[in-house]
C-alpha cells in the first residue's frame, strides 16, 4: 500500500502500545512514509498551569507535556523506532486537533491503536475513535494487535452502479484490500450482505395480499441481483486472481457483516463510512456504526473522493 506516504499516528484518542507502534513502523518503512506522532491532552485551566513555589514559577503544563513526549520517545525505541519518527505533543479535544493536523500537514492515513477486548458482549471501535472514523477525510486504520496470527483482510462492499459516489467507494475499499494482501501475503475475502427491503411486512401484513410464493420468487430474483453486482465489481478487480473467497450473505448487514467477521477471524476489515444520502447528507451510514461497534479486529475506513470534514483549521 505504497500509496500513504505521509502517517499520523493518533495516541489519543485511542490506545497505543508498543505493539501497536512495532506493527505501524513496519508498515511506514515498508512504504518509505514519513510518520509522527501526535499525542493530545486535555489543556488544564489557566490558573493550573503554572504555580508559584518560593519565587520561582513553576511551569506545571508544559513539564507535563515535557513527560508524555519523553514517554512516547521511549516506547517508539522500545518498539524498534529511530529518530526519525516525529513526535508531536498538544492540548485540545483529541480527534479535533487530529483532524486538524491531518489538514495542516496534508497527511494520508491516521492509525490509531485500539485495545482488544476480552468480553465479546464489548467489541467494537471506542467513542472517540468512532469520532475520527466518522469526521477525518483521509482513511482511519484502528489497529489493533495481529500477534502470530495470520493476515486475513475482510473487505466490505454494497455494489450499487447507480450510485456513483457508493460504487467509487467500493473501488477504493478493492484497491486497499488487495494491495494489503500483496504486502502482507495473507488471505482475501470480499463480502455483501443484501436483504430484500421489507421482506417481513410482504409477508405479515394484513394489508398486503401478496402469496408467500410470490415472495419468495421476489426474495430470490433480488438475491441474484446482489450476485450480479458483487461478480461485476470483484471481477473488475481481479479477486480471483489473488484466491480471494466471495461472500453473498443474506440478512441484515448490520448483523450478518460482523459474524462473517468473527466467523472467519479477520485480522483487518476494510470498508467504506459514507452513508446512502451521499456527501452531502449523513457522515456515516447506520449499517457502518453497526458494523463497527461490533467487530473485534482491526478495521481500515476510508471515505470517497470529495469527501470535506466538518472539522477545519482554524482561522478559516
Amino acid at each position: 500500500m505504497d500509496r500513504f506516504k505521509n502517517i499520523l499516528v493518533a495516541a489519543a484518542p485511542g490506545h497505543i502500545d508498543t505493539a501497536v507502534l512495532h506493527d505501524t513502523i513496519r508498515f511506514a518503512n515498508r512504504n518509505d512514509a514519513q510518520l509522527t506522532l501526535l499525542d493530545v491532552v486535555d489543556p488544564l485551566p489557566p490558573w493550573r498551569r503554572s504555580v508559584l513555589v518560593e519565587g520561582r514559577v513553576i511551569e506545571v503544563q508544559e513539564l507535563l507535556l515535557k513527560d508524555r513526549r519523553d514517554r512516547f520517545r521511549h516506547v517508539i525505541e522500545t518498539a524498534g523506532g529511530s529518530a526519525d519518527v516525529r513526535i508531536e505533543i498538544t492540548t485540545g479535544k483529541p480527534f479535533v486537533e487530529v483532524i486538524r493536523r491531518v489538514l495542516s500537514d496534508q497527511c494520508d492515513l491516521v492509525i490509531v491503536g485500539e485495545p482488544e477486548h476480552a468480553h465479546e458482549r464489548h467489541p467494537g471501535i471506542s467513542a472517540g475513535v468512532m469520532q475520527l472514523l466518522r469526521k477525518c477525510p483521509v482513511p482511519v486504520w484502528a489497529m489493533r494487535p495481529r500477534g502470530d496470527r495470520p493476515l486475513r483482510v475482510l473487505a466490505l462492499v454494497d455494489p450499487d452502479p447507480s450510485d456513483v459516489v457508493r460504487d467509487g467507494l467500493n473501488d477504493l475499499v478493492l484497491e486497499l484490500a488487495t494491495a494489503m494482501v500483496r504486502d502482507g501475503e495473507g488471505d482475501l475475502h470480499v463480502a455483501h450482505a443484501w436483504a430484500l427491503e421489507g421482506e417481513a411486512t410482504l409477508r405479515s401484513s394484513e394489508f398486503i395480499s401478496l402469496p408467500s410464493q410470490e415472495v419468495d420468487l421476489m426474495v430470490d430474483i433480488t438475491g441474484q441481483q446482489h450476485r450480479e453486482r458483487l461478480e461485476l465489481l470483484t471481477k473488475r478487480h481481479g479477486i480471483a486472481e489473488l484466491d480471494g473467497e466471495i461472500h453473498l450473505v443474506s440478512g441484515d448487514p448490520g448483523r450478518a457483516l460482523p459474524e462473517l467477521a468473527a466467523r472467519l477471524q479477520a485480522t483487518v476489515v476494510v470498508m467504506g463510512t459514507v452513508a446512502r444520502t451521499g456527501l452531502a447528507g449523513l457522515i456515516m451510514g447506520n449499517t457502518a456504526e453497526t458494523v463497527l461497534r461490533s467487530v473485534n479486529c482491526s478495521v481500515l475506513a476510508v471515505k470517497p473522493v470529495g469527501f470535506t470534514s466538518p472539522v477545519h483549521l482554524e482561522g478559516r
